[in-house]
């Protein structure tokens, strides 16, 4: 298999990884069903920003990035008061084991697709 069909199949493998859910970044820190894990993307007025996992629960990662600075240790620099309200959020719930793999395959297809994902300190 050349790079090329290697780099194709990892995006089709990976836009299977829709997602479960979308919302306002506020709208997502204050939804008690997201209690569980799951991966996520970021979104700034409509462009991807970051892709993450929340292995501790996708609620209590938005509630952090939602209040900012003021609380919780999951903060992003990038989201204040000023803008907060621009960010939107996908999501989909997974077993905890399986986060990191699910992340690591929304990155990669993000990555192949020419997403620059400026909010994320990954790699």
């Amino acid at each position: 298999m050349g790079f090329l069909d290697a780099v194709g199949k990892m995006i089709k493998t990976a836009s299977s990884i829709s997602p479960a859910g979308s919302s306002s970044l506020r709208s997502a820190a204050e939804n008690s069903d997201l209690n569980c894990p799951g991966v996520y993307k970021v979104l700034y007025s409509g462009q991807l920003m970051k892709v993450g996992k929340a292995e501790d629960g996708l609620r209590k990662r938005f509630s952090d990035y939602y209040r900012g600075k003021a609380g919780g240790t999951a903060y992003l620099k990038y989201i204040d008061e000023s803008n907060r309200d621009r960010v939107s959020v996908q999501w989909r719930k997974c077993e905890r084991n399986q986060c990191r793999e699910l992340e690591t395959r929304m990155y990669d297809a993000a990555m192949a697709a020419g997403e620059k994902l400026p909010w994320s300190n990954r790699r």
